[in-house]
């Protein structure tokens, strides 16, 4: 079992990572997860809670019930894909970029071809860990204008950090 694989079963308890078949997150056995900023306490969303490819993805409230807010991890060997609840579609680095500054949007699933811009890694110790992107290296950060982004890693940089709770089915 990998170290970003056990970090997070420590995180979620329970979580089955096996990849879900359906296009739409809809399975009543997965295990649904809030992407949470450390910082500011808000969560990994999408604009305007928004279900079309390419919307941006932007820190957001964290409110009961918004399914553009949930995420379904997806384990994709040393790699996980994050899979919006609300539209099925996965978190994006835009573009492929590797450039700092590349916005992370979400889009259809790429399948099996061509996803190091859609899988990510937990990098760090303990419950609050950065997330890496593997086609660029680069973590997931805040812009000024609360978009998310991709960074170089830096270790004083709080506005890098995320936790991962779980949502309990119902809210």
């Amino acid at each position: 079992m990998s170290r970003w694989l056990l970090a997070v079963a420590v995180w979620v308890v329970g979580v089955d990572f096996s990849p879900a078949d359906d296009k739409k997150a809809d399975k009543k056995d997965d295990v649904v997860v809030k992407i949470v900023h450390v910082e500011s306490g808000k969560v990994l969303g999408v604009a305007d809670d928004s279900e079309d490819a390419e919307a941006k993805c932007v820190l957001a409230k964290d409110e009961e019930g918004k399914e553009a807010r949930q995420w379904r991890v997806v384990k994709d060997g040393e790699w996980v894909k994050l899979v919006s609840v609300k539209s099925g579609k996965v978190l994006d680095v835009n573009n492929a970029s590797a450039d700092e500054g590349g916005e992370l949007i979400i889009w259809d699933d790429k399948g099996e071809e061509d996803t190091d811009n859609q899988r990510f890694q937990w990098d760090g110790k303990g419950d609050e860990r950065r997330l890496k992107a593997k086609g660029s290296g680069l973590v997931l950060d805040v812009s000024n204008d609360g978009g998310v982004i991709q960074k170089k890693a830096d270790e004083k940089n709080k506005k890098q950090l995320w936790k991962v709770v779980e949502v309990k089915k119902g809210k």
